[in-house]
């Protein structure tokens, strides 16, 4: 009878344990923002993503951009880190665009940058 309860306390705890298994998370998947910040977040991907032709832009302080890019590319997981180069943007983002980049970063990598200091 002993062996009995123990045989099935095993194979109840192996069913139990296959039902839990998923593998190893991925971090899950981003909650999209709704409204404005829906559109922000999708510019934001679309450049992340080059889904964008860039261009250089006239008019932008290179040296500010590549100072917030590659603050952005020491943000990223590490795998990431070996997909995309974001430093490589520098000069070729409206402002519209690093900011939307940065917004997407923030939600969709769960990462916290620091404020931007107002003038």
């Amino acid at each position: 009878m002993k062996n009995f309860i123990t045989f099935l306390i095993f194979n109840l705890l192996l069913i139990s344990s296959s039902f839990a298994s998923g593998g190893i998370g991925g971090g899950g998947i981003a909650n999209i923002p709704q409204g404005q910040d829906r559109e922000k977040y999708h510019l934001g991907k679309a450049v992340y993503n080059q889904d964008l032709t860039l261009e250089k832009q006239p008019n932008v302080n290179l040296i500010e951009q590549e100072e917030r890019l590659e603050y952005l590319q020491g943000s990223l997981p590490n795998t990431e880190k070996r997909r995309v180069n974001l430093p490589d943007f520098a000069g070729k983002l409206t402002e519209e665009q690093i900011t939307a980049l940065e917004y997407f970063v923030q939600v969709r990598f769960n990462v916290k940058l620091p404020e931007k200091k107002k003038e």
